[in-house]
């Protein structure tokens, strides 16, 4: 517990950092045990470090896993506390070993992360490829936001641009960095990934890639 304490201080910590600097934008998505939900002074450990370092709930998001249902009501009740409060609630890993539709009903969530394993496949299996939009359209017409993990290709990259509003995640946009480089590495993304796309789909018959490669790199200029 000192050690996943440690953890949401230092996030919220270089949330604050950002949010009061270059990056007033900036969201810190945190990975939280169901055991930390299980502490009745955890709501108000993350509210004081949020008066402390004077950074709005909405810059933090609180990721969990399926497996926070096995807790109980008592469990929910303390991320709907924290909603209530203005913080981000994602689950993390979707689309993988047990997850049931019900964890969308059941959790007062914003976000839905489609776990890197089913993205691998995307790009090379047509059922992959449509239950990945069946949960994206899914979440998008109850009202969450989407991420999709572990994008590593072009390929999986263009499919799932098409199926925007949606956050990407991935080697193929950035390897983990250390606090110190997040702006550097943010600030070269754009023409990283106009490389990647548009001299990949200089080539393609018709144009139509071409042109959603260029979509996606005025959508990424504009973060």
């Amino acid at each position: 517990m000192q050690i996943s304490d440690w953890v949401v201080d230092s996030a919220i910590a270089a949330a604050s950092h950002w949010h009061h600097g270059a990056w007033p934008e900036a969201k810190v998505a945190i990975n939280l045990s169901s055991r930390q939900l299980l502490d009745s002074k955890f709501v108000e450990h993350i509210l004081r470090l949020l008066q402390t370092y004077k950074l709005p709930a909405r810059c933090i998001e609180i990721e969990l896993t399926e497996n926070v249902l096995q807790t109980g009501m008592a469990t929910i009740e303390v991320l709907q506390e924290l909603r209530d409060q203005g913080v981000s609630i994602a689950l993390d890993d979707f689309g993988t070993g047990y997850s049931t539709f019900s964890s969308l009903e059941k959790l007062p969530l914003t976000r839905v992360k489609l776990d890197r394993t089913l993205i691998a496949s995307i790009h090379t299996s047509v059922r992959s490829a449509a239950i990945a939009r069946a949960i994206v359209s899914l979440c998008h017409n109850i009202g969450l936001e989407v991420t999709a993990e572990g994008i590593e290709c072009r390929e999986q990259l263009m499919m799932l641009s098409a199926m925007a509003p949606i956050s990407l995640q991935g080697y193929l946009l950035a390897r983990p960095v250390s606090a110190e480089q997040v702006l550097s590495t943010l600030a070269a993304l754009p023409d990283r990934l106009e490389s990647i796309l548009l001299t990949t789909s200089a080539g393609a018959a018709g144009g139509e890639e071409s042109g959603a490669a260029d979509r996606t790199v005025r959508n990424l200029r504009a973060l």
